[in-house]
């Protein structure tokens, strides 16, 4: 058989780490990792922590590595359509990638604000662009409004805080961090940011949101309305499956992947963000994970996928059921 080596689509924490991890497993055929962003790969938790004087995110390896370790890395391409039956991966502008077994990778989208025009006032975080929009926003005498109680929320209107910035969170639900941690550490996390100068209002729905040239205004059910320079919309993210879902892959709160991260086609993985899993302590019930040590982890841990040219020629098993010699 010729070796079309291994394709990793999406080059962040989850699929960089396949990437090496492949080699660390003494996989030796080709290894092509698909980046749709320009920049190098980069840690995303940072970009809601770190203060006002980057705009870049701290590289998860030097560039230096890929060729070393004999990883080609490719940046700033999209890949257009994934072709199972062909073992084929189209990229912008026309250029076809063959391979043997293909790892996607591709992460989530932050949710946006249904029925709302986009407005150079509102601002969602996963990239380092969306990150040095919203530090652009922060300063002294800026009022920043912060929707949503989570982690990127907290992390948020603490850095806007350091800042010098008024920051008010806005949390629909009853207090911060509903689905995340327990309710003792939640509002002991609550009372802290309180303490700090944040303006929390939890448990009042929203009536409205308007963004003008000047504003963003919130109008809250209990009659009350705020006032902002710009609004951080924190709400959650969804995962990025449209490549696997005209590929005609199993979905399910994700690309659908068994215990070993193995899709409804034998040939295809998926990890990190946009995949979800049977987890073991839940007993077997299908979750998706959201967090940077999930998608650096991964567990449970794949077999080893290095030995894709030796794929077996016979009819593929079902689901749930693929052979990894």
């Amino acid at each position: 058989m010729v070796d079309r080596g291994l394709v990793i689509v999406g080059a962040g924490e989850a699929g960089v780490r396949a990437a090496f991890a492949l080699r660390e497993q003494g996989y030796q055929g080709s290894v092509t990792l698909i980046g749709e962003e320009p920049h190098l790969p980069y840690e995303r938790p940072p970009l809601s922590k770190v203060g006002s004087h980057s705009d870049t995110g701290r590289a998860i390896v030097a560039e230096e590595r890929f060729a070393g370790a004999g990883i080609t890395f490719r940046r700033g391409l999209r890949a257009l359509q994934l072709k199972p039956s062909e073992h084929r991966l189209e990229l912008e502008g026309g250029e076809n990638l063959l391979y043997d077994r293909l790892l996607l990778a591709t992460g989530a989208t932050p949710r946006q604000l249904p029925g709302l025009p986009p407005n150079e006032r509102i601002h969602v975080l996963r990239t380092v662009e969306h990150a040095g929009s919203i530090r652009r926003c922060m300063g002294p005498g800026r009022h920043v409004a912060i929707l949503g109680g989570g982690f990127i929320g907290l992390e948020l209107a603490a850095m806007g805080r350091s800042l010098g910035v008024e920051v008010t969170l806005v949390e629909v639900q009853p207090r911060v961090l509903m689905r995340g941690v327990p309710e003792k550490l939640a509002l002991a996390l609550q009372a802290r940011h309180a303490a700090e100068g944040v303006t929390l209002i939890c448990g009042v729905p929203i009536n409205a949101i308007e963004a003008g040239e000047r504003a963003v205004s919130l109008a809250f059910a209990d009659g009350k309305s705020i006032e902002a320079d710009a609004l951080v919309v924190g709400i959650g993210s969804q995962p990025n499956t449209a490549l696997a879902d005209a590929a005609g892959l199993f979905l399910e709160n994700g690309i659908s992947v068994d215990a070993y991260l193995r899709t409804s086609d034998p040939d295809i993985f998926a990890a990190g963000d946009c995949c979800s899993f049977p987890l073991s302590v839940y007993g077997g019930r299908r979750v998706r994970l959201e967090s940077w040590r999930n998608a650096q982890d991964q567990e449970p841990r794949p077999p080893p996928i290095c030995s894709v040219v030796k794929r077996r020629l016979s009819p593929s098993p079902g689901f749930g059921q693929i052979s990894m010699t």
